[in-house]
């Protein structure tokens, strides 16, 4: 991983989102500056945006580490998902991660808090404290082991073929 945050230009029509799980099955989620008025300070799962020239696992892990200090390591791909916002539409990709190492300081300003939760503690959230409903589903997608493997998300650069 980098250690520098480096701003890059980003492709506004795809983010990632990760569940970040450890061997106990707990998930960590962020709070955090909400730009783009999705959260409403609610709790969230760590991701962003992607990069131009990013594939879509490198901008996940480069999002956990951002976001959380923790770096993973990917192990499936859990959801795809169209979203809209306004006039806006954005591929929102979710991926499964299990914890690798222990965190260092995450170097995101915009995470105002992060948190592990107990398996039935974050499937007893209500719909107003996560973004989404589909946060749940994903969670239990990944530690059931039934998200497709890695191999099925490829970047493809035709320019360099």
């Amino acid at each position: 991983m980098r250690k520098n945050k480096v701003k890059q230009r980003q492709n506004g029509d795809f983010f990632v989102g990760v569940v970040l799980y450890d061997n106990l099955d707990r998930i960590y989620l962020i709070k955090e500056e909400d730009k783009n008025k999705i959260g409403k300070d609610r709790w969230n799962l760590p991701g962003g945006s992607v990069n131009l020239n990013e594939g879509l696992v490198d901008a996940a892990l480069r999002e956990v580490w951002e976001e959380t200090g923790y770096n993973c390591k990917m192990s499936s791909l859990l959801g795809c998902y169209l979203c809209k916002k306004g006039n806006k539409s954005r591929v929102y990709v979710v991926f499964g991660a299990t914890l690798d190492k222990k965190a260092r300081k995450r170097n995101d300003p915009d995470v105002k808090v992060g948190k592990w939760f107990k398996k039935e503690e974050f499937l007893h959230l209500s719909a107003d404290e996560i973004v989404h409903p589909d946060m749940q589903l994903v969670y239990k997608i990944a530690i059931e082991e039934r998200g497709l493997p890695l191999d099925s998300v490829k970047f493809i650069d035709y320019d360099t073929q």
